[in-house]
């Protein structure tokens, strides 16, 4: 028996380089990482001569560098991690501070994707260092299968100078690039894309060796000064500029620069397993919480949220010239540099989506989220698989981070529900900066998610002491929730002030409720008191059980009987005004036929006063307040021939002619018919009209009520002939009411009521009533 050992074929090359990495995007987003580890400071990415015969890529970074033995013993050892087994040099992360970006051993193989043929021009830091240079030409790796790979030679030689300005670092020049991809469009997007490379606080620790990152095209520079120069015309944003253009240093404006006013969750665990979890709104603190953490497998994993609500999404839009929605949602980063495909568009890697089609109105979706997740440190079973575009392997600690109901991702976005959800409403009515938490709605879901706030062995507790100021009796047993809660958690974490404001709760719920009581007994006296009064008036002043009777509806009733003496007390005050100008302005003395024209004016609308002061004469029911059934033709016949003679006076004939004998039978308040009369021909009376006929026919299924009059009609000019039924639309400078009631009554009947505008002689409206 003998030992055997695999060959490993040249295509292998394909299966680690192109095939393996098969974006553009990410081709450079793995070169820019091994710059990262190397040490670097800056990066730049050029673009040479992109649309000539002969285009290249320059990456160069000011790292660390290699020497001959860095370049045999781990370059061009494939598959070979010096990071992964901890050989690399220990001072690289007490100089950076940083933590590998890589540890796969394969990145250097997206130079195949990126080019034809690789030249690696590098200077170690170290002293006396020579400049190395390392030849690949990938496409001898294409040509014959059989071929070993360690067979396929790589050039390799010292160079005696360069011309780049290079102390220490690497250079990688790509040339063989295909032509039919980079454009200004995928340019931009590059840029884009790499602005969220790196998490957006990497380069705000003092902690961490800052590194930046530049995309120089030269071919786009001149289109870039066009493109700044006409959009400084129209705005101000720097981020709108930086977006539209192409070359310049890498920015990630979002959760620094942009400063969302929105409701914020962050929540962490750290490496003795504790869960810190603060949510905050516009600023405003809400709550802080330290648990023991269930979840075995995670440590130094953070998660940062931030619910969009139409405010947010609006200056987003506004600053970065993008929708939100387009820009991405949650994306994660594994010590500072981004994983994919979470974040970008249409991505529901993490399930979130799909979570809230199962629950509408109840979990928040991609389009109301962006955030972050941070992986922090070596965290090994959190790694990206080795096909870069995948995300994270699928195993146990994956599954406790994110996609099941029961992991960290999900807990955390179920916190900020709880709070956007049944606190806030949405955000719908809190679209500023400021957030208004004294609703009672708000009040009762702030206590309802403090007293639920956590059923886990909790470490400490602290939380904005001015929502329990909002206490009242409609919480009472959320309360009581609350009080226990707090006793609980004050025991697992040995905090005796919390103790205490748990027993100054207890105490002033007890006082509150021994009052409740008094005042409840108090009410139902008051109640009995007040009931025996309303019998007693009933009897004596019939004459006021109209008023009593409104006083009883909803304010939309109250609404309209004002509305109705408002309109005849406008034609008083209007009469009055006109005569009192005649006689003090005018030249000349006021003749006795204006005068009497004007008290005829009068007149006329006191004896509409009349008219609502008699309750005997609209009482044609027994109650003219209340829904019944009964034949609305039948009411329409007396109601009219009683009021008509009373509009007689303001020159307007009213006359009511029914098509059909047939009674219709529907609910109905006659106050409501009465109201829709009264304004229908105060209406026509408006519109100049001498004459409004009232018309009914009967159908098997349906009631018609027709109004005609022969005013001046309809506005010609107007859009959308509906708009006349809107609040305050009028075109005789009058309150803009009477058709806004009316619509109003209709809808509540669910009715439908439509206007005529084929009718030519006047204007009619069409009121139709359905079984």
């Amino acid at each position: 028996m003998s030992d055997k050992y695999f060959k490993i074929s040249s295509a292998l090359k394909n299966l680690i380089g192109s095939d393996l990495i098969t974006d553009n995007f990410v081709a450079v987003f793995e070169l820019v990482k091994n710059s990262f580890d190397a040490r670097a400071t800056e990066v730049k990415i050029t673009f040479e001569d992109i649309y000539s015969k002969n285009p290249k890529i320059v990456i160069q970074d000011n790292g660390k560098g290699m020497d001959n033995e860095d370049l045999n013993e781990k370059w061009l050892f494939l598959g070979y991690s010096a990071k992964r087994d901890n050989t690399e040099d220990y001072r690289d992360k007490i100089k950076s501070g940083r933590v590998y970006a890589g540890a796969k051993g394969v990145g250097r193989f997206s130079c195949d994707r990126l080019g034809k043929f690789l030249n690696l021009i590098t200077i170690s830091e170290k002293p006396k260092s020579k400049i190395e240079n390392i030849f690949v030409d990938w496409t001898k790796f294409e040509q014959n299968q059989k071929i070993l790979f360690d067979k396929i030679p790589v050039v390799q030689t010292e160079l005696s100078k360069t011309k780049y300005d290079l102390k220490h670092g690497t250079v990688l020049e790509i040339t063989g690039v295909p032509n039919d991809f980079w454009n200004r469009d995928n340019f931009k997007r590059l840029k884009e894309k790499l602005s969220k490379l790196i998490r957006p606080d990497l380069n705000a620790s003092d902690q961490v060796q800052r590194f930046k990152i530049i995309l120089s095209v030269p071919d786009e520079l001149d289109e870039d000064r066009e493109v700044m120069k006409k959009l400084k015309l129209v705005t101000k944003s720097d981020i709108q500029l930086y977006y539209n253009t192409v070359n310049g240093e890498i920015k990630n404006f979002v959760f620094t620069e942009m400063d969302i006013k929105t409701t914020k969750i962050e929540s962490h665990i750290d490496d003795k397993g504790i869960i810190t979890t603060r949510l905050t709104d516009r600023e405003n603190f809400v709550y802080e919480i330290k648990e023991k953490s269930e979840f075995d497998l995670l440590s130094n994993v953070g998660i940062t949220l931030y619910f969009l609500n139409r405010s947010a999404k609006v200056t987003f839009h506004k600053r970065t010239g993008v929708e939100h929605v387009d820009f991405g949602s949650i994306f994660v980063y594994k010590n500072g540099f981004r994983i994919y495909p979470y974040g970008e568009r249409g991505d529901d890697s993490l399930g979130i989506d799909n979570r809230a089609l199962q629950g509408y109105a109840r979990y928040i979706g991609l389009r109301s989220l962006i955030g972050e997740i941070s992986i922090q440190g070596v965290n090994y079973d959190l790694r990206e698989t080795t096909s870069r575009g995948d995300g994270l392997l699928k195993n146990k600690t994956y599954q406790q981070l994110a996609n099941k109901d029961d992991s960290f991702l999900i807990q955390t976005l179920r916190r900020l529900e709880k709070y956007v959800i049944d606190v806030t409403q949405w955000g719908v009515n809190n679209d500023d900066e400021n957030i208004d938490l004294t609703s009672q709605k708000a009040i009762e879901g702030l206590v309802k998610l403090v007293a639920n706030i956590s059923d886990k062995k909790t470490v400490d507790l602290k939380y904005n002491k001015d929502i329990l100021d909002l206490l009242s009796l409609k919480e009472e047993k959320s309360a009581t929730k609350l009080v226990k809660n707090f006793k609980r958690i004050a025991a697992e974490s040995s905090n005796r002030q919390l103790y205490k404001e748990a027993e100054r709760i207890e105490k002033a719920i007890t006082t509150s409720l021994k009052r409740a009581d008094a005042a409840e007994k108090e009410r139902d006296t008051k109640v009995q008191e007040k009931k025996l009064v309303e019998q007693e008036l009933e009897k004596k002043l019939e004459q006021l059980a109209v008023r009593d009777s409104i006083e009883a509806q909803d304010i939309e009733n109250v609404t309209n009987l004002h509305h109705q003496v408002f309109v005849i007390a406008d034609t008083i005050s209007t009469t009055l005004k006109e005569m009192y100008n005649q006689i003090t302005l005018d030249e000349g003395e006021i003749s006795k036929k204006q005068l009497i024209q004007f008290m005829d004016e009068l007149i006329s609308e006191n004896k509409k006063i009349e008219s609502l002061s008699r309750f005997g004469m609209r009482a044609i029911f027994e109650d003219f307040n209340s829904i019944k059934e009964n034949d609305i033709s039948d009411f329409l016949s007396d109601y009219v021939s009683k009021i008509s003679n009373y509009f007689k006076i303001s020159k307007i004939k009213v006359s009511y002619k029914p098509l059909s004998s047939n009674p219709f039978k529907t609910a109905f308040r006659p106050l409501d018919i009465s109201i829709i009369i009264d304004n229908m021909i105060n209406n026509s009376k408006k519109h100049k009209a001498s004459e409004l006929t009232i018309t009914t026919e009967t159908f098997p299924n349906r009631f018609e009520i027709i109004f005609r009059d022969n005013g001046v009609g309809f506005n010609k000019d107007i859009a959308d002939i509906n708009d006349i039924f809107k609040q305050g639309y009028s075109t005789t400078k009058s309150t803009g009411l009477g058709l806004y009631h009316i619509n109003n009554i209709i809808k509540r009947y669910k009715w439908s009521i439509t206007a005529n505008t084929s009718y030519k002689k006047g204007a009619e409206f069409v009121i139709t009533i359905k079984k």
